[in-house]
């Protein structure tokens, strides 16, 4: 199911960002030129961040996983993103501490149910830490599915 929302023009490899806010700010060029998202987009993740973060610790790497604003999702979408020096993030499950991620799961469903089906089955591909080297070396998550 993943394989169908992943599209090669959303893959970002070894990116330098300075912070959350620049990383979107970048890939949201794309995602509003190529008619992904609406550009409110770019605030409903921020505002969704600040709420409810979605870094996640995993065994010996982190991940963020940012979702939400559906309302101004035009095409469904999941978008990769690798850093080469990783940006702070709030963890998910304790949102008062951060960490360093350097894979971001950028993705953007317009109904709940999709959403929620990818999103499982992303948390369950993430967990996998030789899929993680994988892309961190460039592997493209299209190829690996």
């Amino acid at each position: 199911m993943l394989k169908e929302y992943l599209y090669e023009d959303l893959v970002f490899f070894e990116k330098e960002y300075k912070d959350y806010e620049d990383l979107l700010s970048d890939i949201m060029k794309t995602l509003v030129s190529k008619n992904y998202v609406e550009n409110e987009f770019k605030d409903a993740l921020l505002e969704r961040e600040k709420e409810f973060p979605t870094g996640l610790q995993l065994d010996g790497y982190a991940v963020a996983i940012p979702h939400g604003g559906s309302q101004y999702v035009l095409k469904d979408f999941i978008s990769l993103v690798t850093l080469k020096n990783p940006i702070r993030m709030n963890r998910m499950d304790n949102p008062e501490e951060s960490l360093e991620v350097d894979i971001l799961f950028v993705i953007g469903f317009g109904k709940s149910e999709t959403h929620l089906q990818c999103l499982k089955q992303l948390m369950g591909l993430i967990q996998d830490p030789k899929l993680i080297e994988d892309l961190k070396k460039g592997t493209s998550l299209i190829s690996i599915l």
